[in-house]
């Protein structure tokens, strides 16, 4: 077993992108149907087809326009904006696959009646949680091997025989233990984590700084601790805790697989209803 380890606690903002088209408002010359046309300035940052996309759906999020309400049709559009019908097209074709416009056959394209967002929870560091709350992080890795998949551990979506890195760590918030973590990481898709000691920074903060992802897959459940995690945690055998699987991908490629076991009156998840325009918007 390896020591107690403290995590120093740096962040990073990157600030970049491709150019941005200048704004530019619509011509006002056509009527969009009994639409307001107020907000559908284009805001100049990126694609044209984005700009349009952000435009519409804040017109909708705003509750400018409601639901059932038919939109102008892609010529009417492209002419509003000075656009080519493809640069429309695309925008449109987007929202309707968010959930925000109804398309149908010969009647045009109409504001959805009902829309699902999607529930996001963060991928966010237990230190970051803990340093938030003024308290000191700390966490020991209990133990490290490297394996091949299906040698006693199977992680369903690696083939087997792919190479594994398999980690069990134990977060601390000032002395106290409150998260338990069993990990497995793919050294197809992160081979540099096999020269990582984590002598000094916890496995989660590594993953999040160096390794790309673009999405995770979590099962939440209310559990009971085992003896064994009881024990651990310091806490007695039966105690509430809350149960998180998490695998995160990047491009369909198997990252990391994690499950933590957080003692439930020392521990809180939250999570947003979001929807990538609604993100865009700043909504």
């Amino acid at each position: 077993m390896q020591g107690v380890a403290r995590q120093g606690l740096t962040g990073q903002n990157r600030v970049g992108g491709p150019a941005s088209t200048s704004a530019r408002a619509p011509r006002g010359d056509l009527p969009p149907n009994g639409l307001s046309l107020d907000g559908l300035t284009l805001d100049g940052r990126g694609a044209l087809f984005d700009q349009i996309k952000r435009a519409v759906a804040g017109q909708i999020l705003r509750g400018r326009w409601q639901a059932g309400q038919r939109l102008p049709n892609e010529a009417e559009l492209s002419s509003l904006y000075g656009v080519s019908r493809q640069t429309v097209h695309k925008a449109i074709a987007v929202l309707a696959r968010e959930g925000f416009l109804v398309r149908r056959r010969r009647a045009g394209t109409f504001v959805a009646t009902g829309r699902r967002d999607r529930f996001a929870l963060p991928i966010e560091d237990i230190g970051d949680v803990v340093a938030r709350e003024g308290r000191v992080y700390e966490f020991r890795i209990r133990e490290r091997k490297s394996l091949c998949n299906g040698q006693g551990i199977r992680w369903p979506d690696l083939p087997d025989g792919a190479p594994i890195l398999a980690l069990e760590c134990l977060h601390f918030s000032d002395g106290t233990p409150i998260q338990h973590e069993r990990r497995l990481v793919s050294l197809d898709a992160v081979p540099e984590v096999a020269d990582e000691p984590f002598d000094s920074v916890a496995p989660s903060r590594w993953l999040v700084d160096r390794v790309p992802w673009s999405s995770a897959d979590h099962t939440v459940r209310a559990v009971n601790a085992t003896a064994e995690m009881a024990a651990l945690l310091g806490v007695e055998a039966g105690a509430a805790c809350l149960s998180i699987r998490r695998q995160t991908m990047h491009l369909n490629r198997p990252v990391t697989l994690v499950h933590f076991l957080s003692v439930g009156d020392r521990f809180s998840l939250s999570g947003s209803s979001i929807t990538d325009s609604a993100t865009e918007l700043n909504l």
